[in-house]
C-alpha cells in the first residue's frame, strides 16, 4: 500500500518521471517528502497529545513530543533543501549542496536533546509511579499512528535513495525512531492494564534512549561527511570505468572525490603512451572530464601521466644484483631481494649482512658505495638497501665474525666473504 501512496503522490507532483540528478527536481523531491512530513506529523502530534492528556500517561505524552520534534525536523529539511539549492556564487564555488549535511547535523542534535527530555521525565516518574488510565481504544488509535509513521519512514527511505540524499535518510531513521517509540509505549500501557504502572516510566526511559541512540549515529555520519569522507569504491569504480573507456587511455590511478551535495569535485591520473603529442593528450583529457561529468554530476580535473611500462621479475636482474654483491667482500650474506614495478614507480629493496665489527658511520658509508653501484645498472629505480649485522647462529655469518673481518674488509679473502646465490634467486 505504501508503494502506491509513493506512487501517486510523485506521480501528482509530476516527479514519477524526473531526473533525481537535476537539482531543480532534487528540489522538489526534497519539498514533498518535507511537507508531507509535516503535515502528517502535525495531526499524529495532536492525537497522541490528546490520548496522552486523557490517560495522564507519561510514555504517549513523551511519545507526542518526540512526533512534534519531527515538525521541526521535517521543516528544517524543507530549508535545508531551498539553501542547498542556491547557485554557486564567489564564496561557495561548489555551491551550497553541503547545507543538506548541516540540516541533517541540526535534525540529529535535536534528536538528542529531546530524548534527554524524555529520559528526565521518566526517571521522575520511576520513582513517583502514577495510575494511568487506558482503554483498547487508545492502544487502536496508537497503533494506527504508528502504521502512519511507518509509512512515513519506508516514503522518506524511497525518496532518499532515488537522491541520495542524507538529510532524507535522517528524516526517514526520525519516523522510524518515532514509529519503534509508539510500540514500546503500547507495551507500557498493556502492562498498565494490569496495574504495571511503573512500566510508563520503564519504556518511556526505553523510548528515549533509542531516540538519544538514532541521534548520537546521524550526528556521526553527518560529521564524518562534512570532515570530507574518502570517495567509496563504488563511485570510484565507475569515474575509472568511464575514463578507461576513452581512446588512448591505457591506464588510471589516484582517484579522488569530495562531495557537495548537488555536485562532486573529482580529481583523477590518466596515463597515456609516451610517444603521444601534447595535443592530443590534452583532447584525451579533454573527453575524460566531459563524459565524467555527463555521467556523474561533477567537477572533474584529469592529470596526464605517461603510460609506465611495467617490468617483470627477471633472472638476468636478480644476476646483476649477484655480481654487484659479489665484488664487495664485506657482505657476508643478504636475503628479501625485491625488484618490483607498480603504478608509483620502480623499486629495488635487499637486506645485506655485514660483519657485526663495523661501526654505524662505516656501515652507512659502505651502504652507500653499494647502492651507488647498483644505481648504475637500476638507474631509475629507488633503492632500499637494508644492513643488518652478522648472526652467531649462522655458520657462515659466525665464521666471519670470528674471523674479525676489520674495517678495510676489502683485504678479506674472497671465498669468506662470497655472494649467496641461493638467497637472491626469484622463488
Amino acid at each position: 500500500m505504501d508503494i502506491n501512496i509513493t506512487e501517486f503522490l510523485l506521480k501528482k507532483t509530476g516527479l514519477d518521471n524526473a531526473d533525481p540528478h537535476n537539482p531543480a527536481a532534487r528540489l522538489r523531491f526534497g519539498y514533498l517528502e518535507g511537507w508531507v512530513s509535516v503535515f502528517m506529523n502535525i495531526v499524529i502530534f495532536l492525537v497522541k497529545m490528546l490520548l496522552g492528556i486523557i490517560s495522564g500517561s507519561i510514555s504517549i505524552i513523551a511519545d507526542a513530543v518526540h512526533t512534534s520534534s519531527d515538525v521541526a525536523t521535517s521543516a528544517i529539511v524543507i530549508w535545508g533543501f531551498k539553501i542547498s539549492h542556491k547557485p554557486a556564487d564567489k564564496e561557495h564555488p561548489f555551491g551550497h549542496g553541503r547545507m543538506e549535511n548541516i540540516a541533517t547535523l541540526i535534525i540529529a542534535v535535536l534528536l538528542c536533546v529531546v530524548g534527554m527530555e524524555i529520559l528526565q521525565v521518566s526517571v521522575r516518574k520511576f520513582f513517583n509511579p502514577s495510575q494511568v488510565k487506558v482503554s483498547w481504544m487508545i492502544i487502536i488509535v496508537l497503533f494506527a499512528t504508528l502504521v502512519a509513521k511507518e509509512w512515513m519512514a519506508r516514503f522518506s527511505f524511497q525518496l532518499a535513495k532515488k537522491i541520495d540524499s542524507s538529510t532524507l535518510y535522517a528524516d526517514a531513521w526520525h519516523h522510524r525512531s518515532d514509529a519503534v517509540s509508539t510500540l514500546l509505549v503500547i507495551a507500557a500501557l498493556i502492562g498498565s492494564m494490569f496495574k504495571l504502572f511503573m512500566l510508563d516510566a520503564i519504556f518511556g526511559a526505553l523510548v528515549s534512549g533509542y531516540i538519544v541512540y538514532t541521534g548520537a549515529k546521524l550526528v556521526k555520519d553527518s560529521s564524518f561527511y562534512l570532515l570530507g569522507n574518502a570517495a567509496d569504491e563504488q563511485l570510484k569504480k565507475k569515474i575509472k570505468q568511464i575514463a578507461q573507456e576513452v581512446d588512448g587511455v591505457e591506464g588510471v590511478h589516484d582517484i579522488v572525490a569530495h562531495d557537495y551535495g548537488t555536485i562532486k569535485a573529482i580529481s583523477l591520473h590518466v596515463e597515456v603512451a609516451h610517444l603521444l603529442d601534447s595535443i592530443k593528450a590534452h583532447e584525451i583529457a579533454t573527453t575524460v572530464e566531459t563524459r565524467i561529468a555527463k555521467q556523474i554530476r561533477s567537477s572533474p580535473i584529469v592529470h596526464i601521466d605517461l603510460k609506465r611500462t611495467k617490468r617483470r621479475k627477471k633472472g638476468s636482474s636478480f644476476k646483476v644484483v649477484e655480481k654487484v654483491f659479489a665484488r664487495y667482500p664485506e657482505i657476508i650474506n643478504s636475503h628479501g631481494v625485491e625488484i618490483l614495478s607498480n603504478e608509483s614507480g620502480d623499486f629495488l629493496s635487499v637486506h645485506i649482512i655485514i660483519p657485526k665489527v663495523m661501526t654505524v658511520e662505516q656501515s652507512h658509508s659502505f651502504e652507500h658505495k653499494v647502492q651507488k653501484s647498483l644505481k648504475k645498472h637500476f638507474n631509475d629505480y629507488k633503492i632500499g638497501i637494508h644492513i643488518e649485522p652478522c648472526n652467531s647462529q649462522c655458520a657462515k655469518c659466525s665464521q666471519a665474525c670470528k674471523d674479525g673481518v676489520p674495517a678495510d674488509a676489502g683485504q678479506r679473502q674472497k671465498n669468506k666473504g662470497s655472494y649467496s646465490n641461493e638467497s637472491s634467486k626469484p622463488d
